[in-house]
């Protein structure tokens, strides 16, 4: 028994090295080469706070759109209102694969997995969605802009899409602040665009 556990805590050990390092090279990845902000970690209270802000303004929409997804915990948190189709979209490898294993993990099965870069993927979508909800930070917000006709609610986290003005602000319970690199801090709350 003691040789088991002293080998499976060997194999959990290379495990979260292995997962460590990948990560790193994927944010590294993702600064050099794509000139985009590495993966901002979701926590749980966002992700309650978006799912409650869908609840009670926006009852009957039917599909939201995770836009840079990441680990998914956004989009998890999304399939808790009901009747809503959540598609969740990322462009890294590693991050799918996390998000991946961790619906399959949590049984989050409804979730449509799309590897792709997501304003292309919207852009050239035939379809309208109900919601759009995006935790990208200072400079990818820009481009959300480019994305106002394809959805009828953008919601934001921490950063507003310059040049459009929020329907509704909302403090995220807790407080607590996301650094971005080189640009400051923003404080944790949903910008809410009816558009």
């Amino acid at each position: 028994m003691t040789v088991f556990l002293f080998w499976f805590f060997v194999v959990l050990l290379a495990g979260v090295e292995i997962f460590v390092l990948l990560s790193i090279c994927e944010n590294i990845y993702s600064v050099r080469f794509r000139h985009q902000y590495p993966p901002v970690s979701c926590r749980a209270r966002h992700g309650q706070v978006v799912a409650d802000e869908i609840k009670k303004h926006y009852p009957n929409a039917k599909t939201a759109v995770d836009i840079g997804a990441g680990y998914g915990r956004l989009a998890r948190a999304m399939t808790r209102v009901q009747g809503l189709k959540v598609i969740a979209i990322e462009n890294m490898r590693f991050s799918i694969f996390v998000m991946r294993f961790l619906n399959f993990l949590f049984g989050t099965r409804q979730i449509k997995v799309v590897f792709a870069d997501a304003f292309d993927y919207i852009k050239h979508s035939n379809k309208q969605f109900d919601i759009g909800v995006a935790y990208l930070g200072p400079v990818m917000n820009d481009r959300l802009k480019e994305l106002t006709k394809k959805f009828k609610v953008i919601i934001t986290l921490d950063v507003e899409i310059p040049g459009l003005k929020a329907t509704r602000v909302v403090d995220v319970p807790g407080g607590g602040y996301t650094h971005y690199h080189y640009v400051g801090k923003f404080p944790h709350r949903l910008f809410v665009y009816e558009l």
